[in-house]
C-alpha cells in the first residue's frame, strides 16, 4: 500500500484543517483522517486536531491492529465528538469538526464520516462511491433542485446538519469495501473537493508519485480559490503501483497527466511529418 497527505491554509488567516496519515510497523494496515473545524478561528482549529489527536491516540492504544474496524471507527469518532463537549461550555455557538476517517488492512476498507468532509472510493480512474454529505446542499441535490457541479458554490454550501461537538447527539455513516489490486481511496475537506474535480483526483490517485501529485494538487485548489478560498486538507491511500500515468503536471490552472499530453504532442508532430501535400 502507499499513503500520502498534504494541506494548505488557502486564503484564510489560520489552518482550520487537520489530517493525519498512520501506517502499522508491517505496513500491511492504515489510517487516514482529515477534520474541518468551524466556531470561529481559535475554536476551529482547537476542534478539529482535538478530533485528530483523539484518533491518533487510540490509534496508538491498540497498536494499529483494531479487531472489529467497524466498531473501532464508531467508538473513536464518538471519542472525538466527547471530547470537543467535555470542554465546550456555551451552545450558542459552540466549535465543532467534521470528520472522515478510514482504516485498511489486507481484507478490506471501513470508513466513517460526519459533515461535508468527503471519501471518495475509486478502482483505478472509475469513482466507485463517495460518502454522503451531511448538508443542505446535499439535500438540494437528492431532491433534483441542483445539480452535484452547483453544490460547491450553492450560497447555503456551508449549511451542515452534522459535526462533531455539536449538542444533541452525534450522526454518523459507515462504509465498507473489498479491497482489490486498483482500489484506491481520497480523503479531502470542501476547500479541496469544491475545486478539484473527480476525475482530476482519479488521475492523482494513478499518478507516478502520489504525494507529490498531492502536494500540487493543494496549491491548484488554493490557486482556483482564489482570495476567498478556504482552508485544503487531503489524505489517499492506493494498493499497488501506479497504474501507466506518470506525475500529473500543472498546465494552466488545471490538472493533466503528462502521458497524454505526451501522446497528444507526438500525434501533432507525426501529423506534420506525414500530412499529404498538394502538387500537380
Amino acid at each position: 500500500m502507499e499513503t500520502a497527505s498534504a494541506s494548505d491554509i488557502g486564503a484564510r488567516p489560520e489552518q482550520q484543517d487537520a489530517v493525519t496519515v498512520r501506517v502499522s510497523d508491517d505496513g500491511r494496515r492504515a489510517l487516514l483522517a482529515v477534520a474541518d473545524g468551524m466556531g470561529g478561528h481559535a475554536a476551529g482549529a482547537w476542534a478539529s486536531h482535538t478530533a485528530i489527536a483523539t484518533i491518533e491516540a487510540h490509534w496508538e492504544q491498540c497498536n494499529g491492529m483494531p479487531t472489529r474496524p467497524a466498531r473501532w471507527l464508531e467508538t473513536v469518532a464518538r471519542a472525538a465528538h466527547d471530547a470537543l463537549r467535555a470542554e465546550i461550555t456555551d451552545d450558542t455557538a459552540p466549535p465543532g469538526t467534521t470528520l472522515v476517517v478510514l482504516f485498511v488492512d489486507e481484507s478490506g476498507a471501513w470508513w466513517v464520516h460526519c459533515g461535508d468532509s468527503r471519501l471518495l472510493h475509486f478502482r483505478g480512474t472509475r469513482l466507485i462511491e463517495r460518502t454522503r454529505d451531511h448538508s443542505r446542499v446535499q439535500e438540494l441535490f437528492e431532491a433534483g433542485m441542483i445539480r452535484e457541479q452547483e453544490m460547491a458554490t450553492h450560497p447555503d454550501q456551508n449549511h451542515l446538519l452534522a459535526a462533531l461537538g455539536m449538542p444533541g447527539g452525534l450522526r454518523l455513516d459507515h462504509g465498507h469495501a473489498k479491497r482489490h489490486p486498483d482500489s484506491a481511496f481520497l480523503l479531502c475537506t470542501d476547500g479541496f473537493w469544491e475545486q478539484i474535480e473527480p476525475a482530476e483526483m482519479a488521475g492523482l490517485l494513478v499518478s507516478d508519485d502520489l504525494s507529490g501529485g498531492l502536494d500540487e494538487a493543494v496549491r491548484v485548489a488554493a490557486r482556483r480559490g482564489g482570495p476567498r478560498g478556504d482552508n485544503i486538507a487531503v489524505a489517499a491511500w492506493r494498493s499497488g503501483a501506479p497504474r501507466g500515468f506518470d506525475r500529473l503536471r500543472h498546465r494552466g490552472g488545471s490538472l493533466v497527466p503528462s502521458t497524454l499530453l505526451g501522446g497528444i504532442i507526438l500525434l501533432a508532430v507525426l501529423a506534420i511529418l506525414f500530412w499529404p501535400v498538394g502538387g500537380g
